[in-house]
């Protein structure tokens, strides 16, 4: 019985592949407008026009103030960090700014994204400490001191798994390569690569 198997009958399961489908995006679509985006909303100090979550809502934890422009892509499986020990964490996020698939922003005071940004999966960006360096420390809360701003400029593109770290401006139409981490300002117009992140003119 293991071993028992049905033959593929081609337009039969072409008809079941394409109800499936079918099925499946109408329930998404559903979801999305009817449930994801409007729980999403609550959790937003304020949202532009035309927000697109992908796979559900992404986790927010500490009391973060999001402020979302227009046309802003956002996927579920992302977490959005508020640093407990300022009151008013903020992360803004400008139009046309497409924030990638497990996506992890760690917020100090503020961290600010810009318009037309690319931000790819699995990137990371932390603007906190989060625990001191000291060890008979580190079970407590870093130092507000610890916060430096993160700016990601207009027209900027964050490869797949790059790293972003606190104190950092990455200019306008510059590119960060994939896995790349950045400890230091990134000119505009430029491709900043490896680890640390090295920075070279773009040339288009």
């Amino acid at each position: 019985m293991r071993g028992f198997e049905i033959p593929v009958f081609k337009p039969l399961y072409m008809v079941l592949s394409w109800e499936r489908s079918l099925r499946l995006t109408l329930w998404r679509n559903f979801t999305r407008v009817a449930y994801h985006t409007p729980m999403f909303k609550l959790l937003c100090r304020s949202v532009g026009k035309n927000p697109y979550l992908i796979g559900g809502i992404p986790q927010v934890t500490g009391h973060l103030n999001i402020v979302l422009g227009d046309n802003v892509v956002v996927h579920g499986k992302s977490s959005f960090i508020g640093a407990k020990v300022f009151d008013a964490p903020t992360l803004t996020v400008g139009n046309n700014t497409h924030l990638g698939y497990e996506l992890t922003i760690n917020v100090g005071r503020d961290v600010t994204i810009g318009n037309n940004v690319l931000i790819g999966a699995g990137v990371n960006l932390c603007s906190y400490d989060s625990h001191p360096i000291n060890p008979e420390e580190r079970h407590l809360p870093a130092s507000p001191d610890t916060s430096k701003p993160i700016v990601i400029e207009d027209n900027t593109w964050i490869g797949i798994n790059a790293m972003i770290l606190k104190g950092v401006t990455v200019g306008k139409n510059s590119i960060v390569a994939n896995g790349s981490v950045v400890m230091s300002k990134v000119p505009p117009n430029s491709l900043a690569i490896g680890n640390p992140a090295r920075c070279f003119p773009l040339r288009y």
